[in-house]
């Protein structure tokens, strides 16, 4: 499958998922992914009036918290290949904020190909989305040509656990239990017969953390969560 033909499973994978996603989303993960979350935004240093870029940002379930650690004179810009999952995020913030902030925008975007300038932005940021890009590398150097220097870039990302006595059960939950219950909500198992997949087959933590130095960043560092089933990646545009 050429990366063009993986751009286009995984748009409608998400396409098919959009409505679906954030109840799954949370039953799947027992409520914790909000707390992986939070932890990212706090290792994140964001700051008031950073400049933010929420790649991959789905339904906007990492640009909310995000929004509420920066100022008036801050900003949030939210990309995402799937425009049906930026609907979501609109109603979301706007719902989640009791507004429209005019500090807040959300755009149509590949990550491969991010349309915005050079040295643009102060934090980028990654909830869940890396492994579904195809060409990791390419998406990384985007990232570090739109940060500005000394910005940080901070991925949450779901990985294989470490701990060998939690794989078994691990393996027969997400292979086994959540395409079952997905095919009970959207009447199929394929984004969640994906899912597992894409974490198998995408870095594990030690190589990507590999692959993000050789994109050009810095002061690179793992934060395994839950026995390593999410992991936020921090590092520094050099």
């Amino acid at each position: 499958m050429t990366t063009t033909q993986k751009d286009i499973f995984i748009r409608n994978i998400f396409t098919i998922t959009a409505p679906h996603l954030d109840f799954l989303t949370s039953l799947f993960s027992f409520g914790i992914c909000h707390i992986w979350r939070r932890r990212a935004v706090s290792l994140s240093g964001i700051k008031a009036d950073d400049k933010i870029l929420d790649i991959c940002t789905g339904t906007g379930d990492m640009a909310v918290p995000l929004i509420r650690k920066i100022g008036p004179q801050g900003s949030l810009t939210g990309i995402d290949f799937c425009e049906n999952m930026l609907e979501l995020a609109r109603e979301k913030v706007k719902k989640r904020m009791n507004r429209r902030p005019k500090n807040v925008s959300f755009a149509l975007c590949d990550a491969k190909e991010i349309l915005y300038p050079d040295n643009s932005f102060d934090l980028a940021t990654v909830g869940f989305g890396m492994r579904n890009i195809p060409d990791t590398t390419a998406a990384l150097k985007e990232v570090k040509r739109v940060l500005k220097p000394g910005g940080r870039f901070v991925c949450l990302e779901l990985t294989r656990p470490y701990s060998k006595w939690f794989l078994p059960f691990y393996s027969w939950y997400v292979f086994k239990v959540m395409p079952f219950i997905s095919k009970f909500f959207m009447k199929t198992t394929a984004p969640y017969s994906y899912l597992p997949d894409s974490i198998e087959t995408f870095y594990p933590p030690s190589e990507f953390t590999r692959v993000i130095r050789h994109c050009g960043f810095t002061n690179v560092q793992v934060h395994p969560m839950s026995l390593g089933i999410a992991t936020v990646f921090t590092a520094v545009k050099s």
